[in-house]
């Protein structure tokens, strides 16, 4: 009669009501022919009943529902209906996120023997899995995970999403081992991504991480083979633009400066920073020389001096190492063009210029001055004797000049060289005077009267020759004793060896009051 009396209410529609009377029915007797069909009932009845409810009442009953299902399954365990009432009230538990009633209730369901059917099975791993998922259990939710698509057909429409949950099960319990200070366990599990979920969308950005692990411990070998393989894997990703630069660390710091110095180069071509990437040109281009790839440097160096014209002294040095490289690869006529725009560089570099440019422009000069010099010697004093006497003069005079404008930089080093040449140069107008083609026709004592006139002639110009070589030596007095301080002091010995045959003797005091 109870029984009837849940039906007749059910019929009318009044469900709340019909529910109380199925569950009296299934459970206020002893057991009885309609305990499990009036449980079931009631379960019916619940269900009808939500459909009119909002808020507080609707939440009231989904929860006397709840428990009327897990009442049934525990009083029917053995009800074919049963393993789908457990189904069923472990995907509610969840999207109400109760989630461990959920993932107790469908741990059930899989306990259940025989097995119950895939369908079930899958609905219950998938409860689990979202369950430890949300609970940060990733280590079970990625077992969970596995479970469920092993369940899932592989043509579902939800595999794609299925996947990408188990790829982030694997790399979310990356992040809780880097967190914890677990570094390798975190690098193992951001690269066991690529093999639980080959073709999942966080597979790059895991590995990426995996990288950073991996050169936060100095792993530089493994960082950049993961590094490679993201670069060969994902080219258009956005990461990409991080890459080179992690790369060069790694090659740097791995001792392979000519990746590295390709990867300066990259950064060098594609940043936007005009500072960053004038900077990472020109470690390309010192890495390129480490490692013995002159070519490359050679070409760093020449695109540096054309995209970064300031700061002047970085441009400068990059034209001076061209120049050191075109001497050294004999090429005369490209060292002399970018010796003399070392010196034009510097001479217009107005406020920007510092004692390196100073420094580097005044050496150039110097070297500006060996054609000259070159020139100079070239002239020979033979007949027409008047004509070349005067071209030689000339030469000596802008010879001389020059060494005065190379002095004029102040740079001791080459104050002192262009002194020693200076007082050489005077050295040899005089011998050269002397040892001058003599007129034909003279007779022995026109001859003998034209060598001392000759002699006077020479004689100034070796006694200026004296005077600027002591200049130089007395340069030992402001702490200056370089190689061309030395020299001054050689020539002096030999052109006036009463004075200064024991220099050696006076170097060494010097360097005892020293």
């Amino acid at each position: 009669m109870n029984f009837l009396l849940a039906e007749m209410l059910f019929e009318d529609k009044r469900y709340g009501a019909a529910s109380d009377e199925y569950e009296r029915t299934a459970y206020g007797y002893p057991r009885h022919a309609k305990s499990a069909e009036a449980g079931y009932a009631a379960l019916l009845a619940y269900s009808r009943q939500e459909k009119g409810l909002q808020g507080t009442e609707l939440s009231n009953v989904q929860q006397r529902a709840i428990d009327s299902s897990l009442r049934f399954a525990g009083a029917h365990p053995a009800d074919a209906r049963t393993p789908g009432v457990l189904t069923n009230t472990a995907e509610r538990l969840y999207a109400l996120h109760e989630y461990a009633r959920a993932a107790t209730v469908a741990q059930r369901v899989l306990e259940i023997k025989p097995p119950v059917p895939a369908d079930m099975r899958r609905t219950a791993w998938t409860v689990i899995a979202h369950t430890e998922f949300d609970r940060g259990a990733y280590d079970r939710a990625e077992v969970a995970y596995q479970q469920v698509l092993t369940l899932t057909d592989v043509k579902a429409a939800t595999r794609a999403a299925l996947t990408e949950r188990l790829a982030a099960s694997v790399y979310k319990q990356g992040e809780q081992a880097r967190k914890n200070n677990q570094q390798r366990e975190a690098v193992g599990h951001f690269l066991r991504v690529a093999l639980v979920a080959p073709a999942a969308a966080i597979r790059a950005t895991a590995e990426y991480d995996a990288a950073a692990v991996l050169i936060a411990l100095k792993d530089w070998s493994a960082a950049a083979g993961v590094l490679e393989a993201f670069r060969r894997n994902y080219p258009k990703h956005a990461l990409q633009a991080e890459i080179p630069g992690k790369l060069a660390v790694c090659y740097l710091e791995g001792g392979q400066p000519l990746k590295a110095a390709t990867e300066f180069e990259a950064m060098a071509s594609g940043g936007k920073d005009v500072k960053f990437s004038r900077e990472a040109l020109w470690q390309a281009a010192e890495l390129y020389e480490k490692a013995g790839h002159e070519k490359n440097a050679v070409a760093a160096y020449e695109r540096y001096v054309k995209q970064h014209p300031s700061p002047l002294e970085s441009a400068i040095e990059a034209r001076y190492r061209l120049a050191t490289y075109s001497k050294k690869s004999g090429q005369p006529a490209r060292h002399l063009a970018w010796t003399r725009e070392i010196v034009e560089a510097d001479r217009k570099g107005g406020r920007e210029r510092t004692d390196r440019t100073r420094y580097l422009g005044a050496i150039s000069s110097l070297v500006l001055v060996e054609p000259q010099e070159e020139s100079y010697r070239q002239v020979r004093l033979v007949e027409p004797l008047k004509k070349n006497l005067k071209v030689k003069k000339e030469r000596m005079q802008a010879l001389l000049d020059a060494y005065g404008q190379v002095s004029d930089y102040g740079v001791a080093e080459v104050a002192t060289a262009a002194a020693y040449r200076t007082a050489e140069l005077y050295t040899d107008f005089s011998r050269a005077l002397i040892g001058s083609q003599r007129p034909k026709g003279l007779s022995p004592d026109e001859l003998e009267q034209y060598n001392v006139l000759l002699e006077e002639q020479a004689y100034p110009f070796e006694e200026k020759a004296i005077e600027v070589h002591e200049i130089n030596a007395r340069r030992v007095s402001n702490g200056v004793y370089d190689q061309w301080v030395k020299n001054s002091f050689a020539a002096l010995s030999k052109l006036r060896p009463v004075r200064y045959a024991k220099a050696e003797k006076g170097e060494g005091v010097i360097r005892a009051l020293r």
